[in-house]
């Protein structure tokens, strides 16, 4: 980690390094970037020894550069300090002075500016440019009452009027000079893909969460300032209101006279029934009112902070809390968490509102979470089932390992000392390898010099919401007679797909297509066409068009009025079309007229956050080979379709699905021979009801006729009943099935209810192995086990019994000697700890064992072991303060010191000594509070001592150590041990 201490006047004087000898020890720091009042503010926090010369130019006023984890550079003025001779503390903050220190003046605008316009006259004289706009294209008439407000909170609540956009604050500079400093305004801060997700058992330690209406509201009446009276009457004057203001953005309306704002998505949503009328957009009963007051004079502004109250109010109030590990999310990014332990499982979208970083500290970094919102899954409940498959069938473990070089040099388990690792995913078992082999090609080097910046990662999906527009027109260029609004008596037909809900009232923005020619003549019964080009099984697949008023399909169903807000598609081997809107897949068609986007209602998203495209094109060719067209559909007799995740549409006739949606009518056939003989058939009577097995629809059906489709009893997929005008799908109702046996079953939305199971098993191979094996696997209840015996090679059990199991208290498992009862090799996972037991001798109950255990802190400890801790040159003596990496109750034993041979004023680092501060003699956390003399020998000095003064994170010296004989060593290393 590399800083910058800069002047008052900005010139580098000096630059402390982690990676530079005798540089100023800069520690415990703390960069904390918060999201409050539309800013996003930095403060560093960090402690330094006062006692190194480069402490004295750490001046308040002065600045701290650094380049932060996101490569952000940072120049944050010295606020303040606090500490004594030997440590002091200093806080910083990224804005400067000018902005904290300097207060803004009441104004009040008397005509509507843009954002640009505010900024440049309040941040004149300060140091600081407007850059990123992305807020141009709002105005605003503002005024402002208060004569102490900071120019920093000025200038959030500027952004604030603005549809709650939020700033930046960024520094450029070239090497060590400051170039340019500059404030971002961008609508919402941050990246608006999810930077990072957290799943239970994974990542994300913990999960609370609570909700409430307490404080819910549909409407919010707004109160002002009072005015002060004119008159001598004493008569008290009533605050000001919006009532002489009508607004109306499709969803919050105002009407005039009227001093209340409502909300009608939320007061149709949480109304009493019967008490909201949706036919009248103008209605105000019905809705939960409160009341909201704010100290300007201005009308207008009154109403957009009454607003911007009701949007913070209008939803039931649900909080989580996360806590969550390793955070790489930057302020204002957006993360993805999963909790599965719910039921149902949570699914949560939130923002990062604040993180703490540590630079000194590594993988201690911290974040707040805020703006949760529920994710829903949206997924066909027979592709989760088949994505479920799919995953059992290619579930691998993954294998970590360690070692010296990219050969598996002095392979280990654990990262200690060890400057390469190799990752490896198996579908053999969960127990990684320790042959070197099984990693070759797989080493990665990550211990080395502080590289360049890497080649960044591939965009990922955006996750944006897209919308379905749809017009109509009496044209085909769609000029003449374009409306939006319904297709009653229209001719063309036009479509585009794009990330805006509202329609566009541009007809060029649409693909036009002819739907409805003009009405020819009656022409005369023509005779049964050929069907079109057959699939590979025979059948002709159909397209199903139908539309609706709800995204489900119930509201308005229809399948001949396309005058709906919803088309819903699905395609299968029957030509008529299903009456049942579950079966189709619907998309917003026709949106209505809403507002600022983004005010506006996203679709529901994916269950992986990428947002799915459809494609269409056409061809006069069953393969879309001949005539191939994305964009004219005229005369073409066939139309492909596809979904992916790209938003461009493919020009690859084979990435679509045909079918024919225009076929040539058909000459009339020659007479065919005549066929042989039938079986005489039962006799009947024109009234009692047939059963068919065929394929084709049957002609001319009565009520009460069975049809089986499919060429025999045996391969029938449906069975319909006619019920005078039309099929009607039937089931097979069956109370108890007595099957013999059942073979390649696939069962759907199934339910089984026991609370045993159980899976035998003979002669199965042991995964990783060619040993055989025979048991039983039984789920029951809370538990689930495998127990088994171990075969010879001839398939006799050999004596050995195994047992695993997996219950809510962890894990156990275990292997038995031949003689079947003396266990051999235990293992045990329980609430946070790992247990091991082995056989070390004998039989039955003279056996004995060993065993050991490893938890967190136990793993802390080994990593830690062997780390240098601290390097430098120290005596140490009065007033010299070392500061350790790893505390000292973190370490297995204590900290090793490496004495060297001073020798004119330098450490000759060939003539060591070692003395250990063992762990146990850590008593106080105090400084000074604990110390030990330590006796050292060396050549050249011969047995001398040194008086140390240690709590858990310090070593500090004494006069002692400096004079005589123990003046002839000096502390040049610590190690954890």
């Amino acid at each position: 980690m590399q800083w910058f201490i800069l002047s008052r006047d900005q010139h580098v004087l000096c630059a402390p390094s982690t990676d530079a000898r005798n540089s100023l020890p800069i520690y415990n720091d703390t960069e904390d970037i918060v999201l409050t009042n539309n800013v996003a503010l930095s403060s560093y926090t960090f402690t330094v020894d006062n006692t190194h010369p480069d402490a004295k130019k750490l001046a308040v006023g002065g600045y701290i550069a650094y380049i932060n984890k996101y490569g952000q550079t940072k120049l944050c003025t010295l606020i303040a300090h606090d500490g004594d001779d030997y440590i002091q503390t200093w806080n910083a903050a990224d804005i400067g002075m000018d902005l904290i220190n300097e207060q803004a003046d009441k104004v009040t605008y008397k005509e509507a500016h843009d954002f640009a316009y505010y900024a440049n006259e309040l941040l004149a004289d300060t140091g600081w440019t407007l850059g990123v706009n992305e807020i141009t294209t709002l105005t605003r008439t503002l005024s402002f009452d208060g004569q102490e407000d900071t120019k920093l909170k000025r200038i959030g609540d500027i952004a604030n009027e603005f549809d709650g956009a939020e700033l930046e604050f960024v520094v450029k500079m070239d090497g060590s000079t400051i170039t340019e400093q500059v404030v971002n305004a961008y609508k919402e801060i941050g990246n608006g893909k999810t930077q990072q997700r957290f799943v239970d058992a994974v990542n994300l330690s913990a999960l609370k969460t609570s909700g409430t209406i307490d404080s819910l509201h549909t409407a919010m009446a707004g109160y002002g300032s009072t005015p002060t009276s004119t008159t001598d009457t004493g008569q008290e004057q009533e605050p000001i209101t919006f009532a002489d203001i009508a607004y109306d953005d499709g969803r919050f309306f105002s009407p005039r006279g009227d001093k209340v704002v409502y909300d009608r998505v939320a007061g149709k949503t949480w109304a009493r029934l019967g008490a909201f009328d949706p036919q009248n957009r103008s209605a105000t009963k019905g809705y939960l009112v409160g009341n909201y007051s704010y100290d300007t004079s201005n009308p207008n502004e009154l109403l957009n902070r009454t607003i911007t109250q009701l949007k913070s109010v209008n939803t039931p109030k649900e909080s989580y809390e996360a806590d969550v590990v390793d955070i790489k999310a930057d302020i204002g990014d957006y993360v993805q968490i999963a909790h599965h332990n719910y039921h149902p499982p949570v699914y949560l979208s939130a923002r990062v509102l604040e993180v703490k970083n540590h630079y000194t500290v590594p993988n201690s970094d911290t974040a707040v979470f805020g703006n949760y919102s529920l994710l829903e899954s949206d997924l066909d409940p027979r592709i989760v089932a088949m994505i479920n498959g799919l995953a059992k069938q290619t579930e691998k473990y993954p294998w970590v390992r360690y070692a010296d070089d990219d050969k598996g040099t002095n392979m280990s388990a654990l990262p200690a000392g060890k400057k390469y690792m190799a990752i490896v995913w198996s579908n053999k078992t969960s127990v990684p390898s320790d042959d070197p082999s099984d990693y070759a090609g797989k080493w990665a080097l990550i211990k080395g010099a502080d590289g360049a910046d890497g080649v960044p990662g591939a965009k990922g999906a955006d996750g944006r919401t897209s919308y379905f527009h749809t017009a109509w027109a009496d044209d085909v260029s769609g000029k003449s007679g374009f409306t939006v609004s319904g297709g009653d008596g229209k001719k063309y037909i036009g479509t585009y797909s794009d990330f805006t809900q509202a329609d566009s009232t541009n007809p060029a923005d649409y693909n036009w297509a002819l739907f409805k020619g003009d009405k020819g003549d009656q022409g005369p019964q023509g005779d049964q066409g050929l069907p079109g080009k057959p699939g590979a099984d025979g059948r002709t697949s159909y397209a199903h068009f139908a539309y609706a008023n709800s995204q489900d399909g119930q509201t308005d169903f229809s399948i001949t009025d396309p005058n709906r807000k919803y088309i819903g598609f699905y395609s299968d081997f029957t030509s008529g079309d299903s009456t049942n809107p579950s079966d189709y897949n619907w998309s917003l068609i026709k949106g209505a007229d809403g507002a600022d986007g983004k005010d506006g209602v996203p679709g529901k998203p994916g269950a992986d956050g990428k947002t799915p495209y459809f494609h269409i094109a056409y061809a006069d060719s069953s393969d879309g080979r001949t005539n191939f067209s994305l964009d004219t559909p005229g005369s073409r007799k066939y139309i492909g379709s596809y979904t992916d995740f790209t938003q461009a549409d493919s020009t690859n006739p084979a990435l679509y699905s045909w079918q024919l949606v225009q076929g040539p009518q058909g000459e009339t056939g020659p007479q065919g021979p005549q066929g042989p003989q039938g079986p005489q058939g039962v006799p009947g009577s024109k009234d009692v009801p047939y059963t068919y097995i065929q394929l084709g629809t049957p002609t001319s059906p009565k009520k009460g006729d069975l049809w089986w489709h499919g060429k025999t009893l045996n391969d029938a997929t449906a069975l319909q009943y006619y019920d005078g005008s039309k099929w009607v799908d039937q089931s097979i109702q069956q109370a108890v099935l007595n099957i013999k046996k059942l073979q390649s079953i696939e069962v759907d939305s199934a339910e089984i209810n026991s609370p045993t199971i159980n899976v035998p098993f003979t002669h199965a191979p042991i995964e990783g192995g060619n040993i055989l094996s025979t048991g039983k696997l039984a789920l029951n209840g809370t538990s689930y086990t495998i127990d088994g015996t171990i075969e010879d090679t001839k398939g006799n059990p050999n004596g050995q019994r195994y047992h695993t199991e997996l219950n809510p208290d962890g894990l156990l498992s275990y292997i038995t000697q031949t003689d079947g009862t003396t266990k051999m090799d235990v293992s045990r996972i329980s609430m946070g700890t790992l247990e091991f037991t082995h056989l070390a001798s004998g039989l039955g109950k003279s056996a004995t064992y060993i065993s050991s255990t490893l938890d967190t802190v136990k793993v802390l400890q080994l990593a830690n072991n062997n780390q240098m801790v601290w390097q430098g040159a120290m005596m140490p003596e009065n007033r010299d303060v070392a500061t350790m990496s790893v505390p000292l109750s973190q370490t297995l034993t204590g900290w090793l010191i490496a004495w060297s041979y001073f020798q004119n004023g330098v450490p000759t680092h060939n003539n060591y000594a070692f003395t250990l501060i063992p762990k146990a003699a850590l008593v106080y956390n105090t400084t000074g509070a604990n110390y030990l003399r330590v006796t050292l020998t060396m050549r050249e000095v011969g047995t001398t001592y040194k008086l140390l003064f240690y709590d858990d994170r310090h070593i500090v010296g004494n006069g002692e150590n400096a004079t005589g004989y123990p003046a002839k060593a000096v502390m040049t290393e610590v190690y954890a041990v």
